[in-house]
């Protein structure tokens, strides 16, 4: 029996498929943007993002999927109509999409047949294999998740912690509001001090005055004793004066009586 010519239209034989696997990264790409065509003008930026996601496949494709990448912001920039931030040619691009995590790859293409009744080339695995790698990844799922409780902890010890430097600060704020209000204190107790102090030397301004009132007074008082006794002397010489002058008219009236009766 004769071996089935393969004809147009089956799945590795047909004109289509030799025709899609013949065309570049960089044709499909093309004919993607163009695809989009009006939508890419009212949201550009999305649609960039879509379809850079489809090229790029993995990081080991990381070049080619920059050029490719590059090829439909060309496309898309070159579309009549587009008047996006994306027809710029400075555009900043990173390499590390993954956070600097490294991704198995997988080349899925491997795992299609191209045979679908004659499958060559595909992965294996035994029930051995599959139980050992259904335990280890279990295990490591509960390792993840003893992780995740484990961060989760961390986070709450560092709220806690935070909290504490939080009420940390309130106590020194309130301890130092205290100093400063005790400081407010003394110096109110030392005005009150020097307020006594100053009644004191009033007191004692109020004693002197007194005193000099009490020796101004005695002074007085000796002013008038003096006055009185120089007044009292000033009468004494005054009577003896007078005395002596009535002594010397006696004397005179007893002369010339005396002379008037010798005379008789």
């Amino acid at each position: 029996m004769a071996a089935r010519r393969k004809e147009n239209g089956s799945l590795t034989g047909s004109k289509r498929y030799k025709e899609e696997k013949a065309k570049s990264t960089g044709e499909r790409a093309k004919e993607i943007a163009e695809s989009v065509g009006a939508k890419l003008v009212d949201n550009a930026p999305k649609a960039v993002s879509a379809v850079a996601n489809a090229v790029v496949v993995g990081a080991s494709q990381a070049k080619q999927a920059a050029t490719d990448a590059k090829q439909v912001l060309g496309a898309i920039a070159g579309y009549e109509g587009f008047k996006g931030s994306y027809a710029s040619s400075d555009l900043t691009t990173t390499n590390d999409a993954y956070g600097g995590l490294t991704l198995p790859q997988v080349d899925f293409k491997a795992m299609v047949p191209s045979d679908l009744l004659n499958p060559e080339g595909l992965p294996e695995c035994s029930e051995e294999q599959l139980t050992a790698g259904l335990s280890k990844y279990a295990s490591a799922k509960r390792a993840m998740e003893l992780y995740q409780v484990g961060f989760s902890y961390i986070s709450e010890v560092g709220k806690a912690k935070l909290q504490m430097h939080k009420a940390q600060g309130f106590v020194v704020k309130a301890a130092t509001e205290e100093v400063k209000v005790k400081q407010e204190i003394t110096k109110f107790d030392i005005e009150n001090v020097n307020l006594s102090a100053t009644q004191e030397k009033l007191s004692q301004a109020n004693e002197n005055l007194k005193q000099e009132q009490i020796k101004t007074l005695a002074s007085q008082n000796e002013t008038e004793q003096l006055r009185q006794k120089m007044e009292a002397l000033e009468g004494k010489r005054t009577a003896e004066i007078d005395r002596i002058k009535s002594q010397t008219q006696n004397i005179i009236q007893k002369y010339l009586k005396d002379s008037i009766a010798s005379v008789a």
